[in-house]
């Protein structure tokens, strides 16, 4: 396999860009050394190789018709957090014609591995071989058992990855948004229409845009928020204006940090409070997204709230929730959820009435100021994206796969005592080993072999 599908090593600049203000994904200390030694080399593989060996299977499946020889491409990218200082970034490419395989982490095949920093510079080195297939899969296609199969590409990651491989500001910038002109001044104007309206073969006359997008040939309306990270980041903000709002009253006390924790070991979510030392701050508990889900759902509000509060941001709460569900559902109307999503909107912008300190004052919920990027794209662009991309739905754009699929080979293949029995420098560079088991797997999905090839168990 290693033959058909080559894997190509390349060196790298050694500099490690440190994010404090990400939480690590991995903790393994012997796994954060193991990555951290290995940061100068980032390995590839053709996705014409790949195509070539895969495409016919697909024919045979009756996935692709070579009658109609036409493969619609999802590129994905994601970048776990090794430690506090380096990423294990990787980009993967699955066929979103074969639906029923599109949210297993085994049908996306990496192309591009490396661990280190993500940012532009990095991915732009390393992809060079990358773009320049996917510019020709474009232009001229590629000939596969004699036919001349056409490409069409779309694109998917969360909203850090999604900007750096735009060349667009972060999501903290005045310009923040990938699809639309808005700026962070104009988020208190509610009322005013905002649509997907830049072009990628002009992107760079729009403010915001500094540099040439890593993937220019795929059209700006083809790069798809991953509906995973809405749900995660948008309720990560429900959850921290409520513990703000909880501290803005005085009542962020010791009872009120029991209460909590009591609350979420009834939903069976594991979640405790501490304070790093020397610091006034409280941390708490990074949650994972079921967690999430089950907060979202199942919190009981009233154990911290005034139960008329209580009762408003559960209303808040349950509206989002309903949302995402919808977001997941490929039979959901994209007209009927844009209405929904602006009423959504207005619930969370309810504004507070009457006089403050009297007894007619009704505290509202939230403000302008409160919303975030995600929220934008959830109430102004999802019901275009649902509509453009009915055929697949939002949910077959989902990067979970893609972020298990990069969780589960940090976590095996960068413990040293596990490869190659420990032998020091004899040992082969995980990079290399990670995509030699995708060749050896990708050679067993195809022939369809009831015989796997050998995971390296882990003795955690």
């Amino acid at each position: 396999m290693n033959n058909k599908i080559k894997i190509n090593i390349v060196e790298m600049p050694q500099y490690i860009d440190s994010d404090s203000n990400e939480t690590p994904d991995i903790f393994n200390p012997e796994v954060i050394d193991e990555v951290t030694t290995s940061i100068s080399k980032g390995a590839q593989r053709s996705i014409k190789d790949i195509l070539k060996f895969i495409v016919p299977n697909l024919v045979k499946r009756n996935i692709l018709n070579p009658q109609q020889p036409i493969v619609n491409i999802r590129i994905s990218g994601d970048g776990r957090n090794v430690g506090k200082k380096v990423k294990h970034d990787m980009i993967t490419f699955a066929i979103l014609d074969d639906i029923d395989n599109i949210h297993n982490p085994n049908y996306h095949h990496t192309v591009v591995l490396y661990p280190g920093s993500e940012n532009y510079e990095s991915l732009d080195m390393l992809m060079i071989p990358f773009r320049n297939e996917l510019h020709e899969l474009t232009e001229i296609g590629l000939i596969i058992g004699g036919i001349n199969w056409i490409f069409n590409l779309y694109f998917s990651s969360d909203w850090k990855f999604l900007t750096i491989c735009l060349g667009f500001n972060s999501a903290n910038s005045l310009f923040f948004c990938p699809w639309c002109l808005i700026s962070k001044k104009e988020m208190s104007n509610v009322n005013k229409e905002w649509s997907i309206s830049k072009q990628m073969d002009c992107i760079n006359i729009y403010n915001g845009h500094h540099s040439v997008p890593l993937f220019n040939m795929i059209p700006l309306d083809h790069w798809i928020p991953d509906e995973l990270h809405i749900m995660l980041r948008i309720t990560d903000r429900l959850w921290n204006l409520v513990l703000h709002e909880i501290q803005e009253t005085g009542y962020f006390n010791d009872v009120a940090r029991e209460i909590i924790v009591k609350e979420m070991n009834r939903i069976k979510v594991n979640f405790h409070f501490w304070q790093e030392k020397g610091c006034q701050t409280w941390s708490f508990t990074s949650l994972m997204g079921q967690d999430k889900l089950k907060v979202l759902q199942f919190f009981d509000l009233s154990t911290i709230l005034p139960p008329t509060r209580a009762r408003a941001i559960r209303m808040l709460w349950d509206g989002f929730y309903d949302l995402y569900m919808d977001i997941r559902n490929p039979a959901t109307n994209p007209k009927t959820f844009k209405r929904n999503a602006k009423m959504w909107l207005k619930i969370f912008l309810t504004p507070s009435t009457g006089v403050p300190n009297s007894d007619d004052f009704v505290q509202g919920l939230y403000r302008p100021n409160d919303i975030t990027p995600y929220i934008h794209v959830l109430v102004f662009h999802i019901h275009e994206f649902m509509e453009k991309h009915k055929k697949w739905g939002l949910k077959s754009f989902s990067c979970a796969a893609v972020e298990n699929k990069n969780h589960q080979q940090v976590s095996q293949f960068f413990r040293k005592t596990l490869r190659d029995e420990g032998n020091g420098a004899n040992r082969k560079s995980a990079i290399v080993q990670i995509l030699e088991f995708e060749n050896r797997k990708l050679h067993y999905n195809i022939n369809d072999s009831q015989v796997t090839p050998k995971m390296i168990k882990l003795q955690v």
